[in-house]
């Protein structure tokens, strides 16, 4: 058989089983006594039974009615507790955020920025997802983050791509190096230096690799890291140089590292928020991208300072 009745007759039947009264039951769900016996009349004409014996004084359940009753019963419990599942989850996922990013703005842009989400959203929980650039895009493309900042994805069909700031990559070199007061450096010009190179599956020495493919001159790789902190670590202890996003020196003393500016070829990646096309971010999650994207463009115009003006403004503060 077709159920070929609504939601709104089944709680009629429901409300009048409970109450063995038509004016209680019409006045619990807020329409006229009326409109209650219409509805009780479409249910019973769609089942082909009686429900109800009715008389002017008396409402009582029928064999039929009490039976159905019971099934009625569990399935509007059963459809309350759907409604309010989904409801609940819907709640939760109003209170998250994910944010998918590469390690560089993860590491020295999104822990200031995140201080300012807390004063403007202090009940929304985050989750970050600190990952390379090929997993940041993954992240969102799955919808395991809501967005993300990061240098792939421009390309990819299914995602938004919007361009940020164009960062330029720098040669880290410890700040006694003979390189660290150049305003810029060529590729040939430390091919005798022992060279710190990233992980070879890393969005980053994909690009670097892309970019430097005709340079004349290139140095050969002494130490492999999977991460750029990794880089900047073995670079401060003294043992070699790397190429690096300039963003990853934030916060990093010029008194201990220096980037300097790489040339011939120059190289640079293009920053940009992530998003899944079609897809509305939640409220919560808009602040959160706006604050990033005011973060990342402010850390765009630091970076035109050469590493002159930076042991500068070192000295001045």
């Amino acid at each position: 058989m077709r159920i070929n009745f609504d939601l709104g007759e089944l709680a009629a039947f429901v409300a009048v089983a409970e109450r063995m009264n038509f004016r209680a039951a019409s006045e619990a769900l807020f329409i006229s006594p009326s409109a209650l016996s219409r509805r009780i009349d479409r249910i019973e004409e769609a089942l082909g039974v009686r429900l109800f014996d009715r008389t002017t004084r008396r409402v009582s359940l029928t064999e039929d009615g009490e039976q159905f009753l019971t099934h009625a019963g569990e399935a509007l419990a059963a459809l309350q507790n759907a409604i309010s599942d989904v409801g609940d989850r819907a709640e939760r996922r109003a209170g998250l955020v994910t944010v998918a990013c590469i390690p560089s703005v993860a590491n020295h842009l999104l822990p200031e920025v995140l201080a300012q989400f807390a004063k403007l959203q202090p009940d929304t929980r985050i989750k970050m997802l600190d990952h390379s650039a090929p997993q940041v895009l993954k992240a969102v493309v799955e919808k395991q983050a809501d967005f993300g900042v990061n240098f792939l994805g421009a390309q990819e069909p299914s995602i938004d791509f919007a361009a940020i700031v164009k960062e330029r990559y720098v040669l880290a070199v410890p700040a006694r190096h003979r390189l660290a007061t150049l305003r810029s450096v060529g590729w040939e010009e430390f091919v005798g230096e022992r060279f710190i190179s990233l992980a070879a599956d890393s969005g980053n020495r994909m690009l670097l690799d892309n970019a430097v493919a005709q340079a004349k001159a290139r140095p050969t790789t002494h130490v492999e890291v999977n991460h750029v902190e990794g880089a900047l670590a073995l670079v401060r202890a003294g043992l070699g140089v790397s190429a690096i996003p300039r963003l990853a020196l934030t916060g990093t003393s010029s008194k201990d590292l220096v980037g300097v500016p790489l040339t011939r070829p120059l190289v640079s990646r293009t920053l940009g928020l992530i998003t899944r096309k079609g897809h509305r971010l939640s409220t919560q999650a808009e602040v959160l991208a706006k604050l990033l994207v005011q973060a990342l463009k402010k850390a765009g115009v630091a970076q035109n300072a050469t590493p002159k003006d930076r042991r500068k403004g070192a000295s001045a503060a």
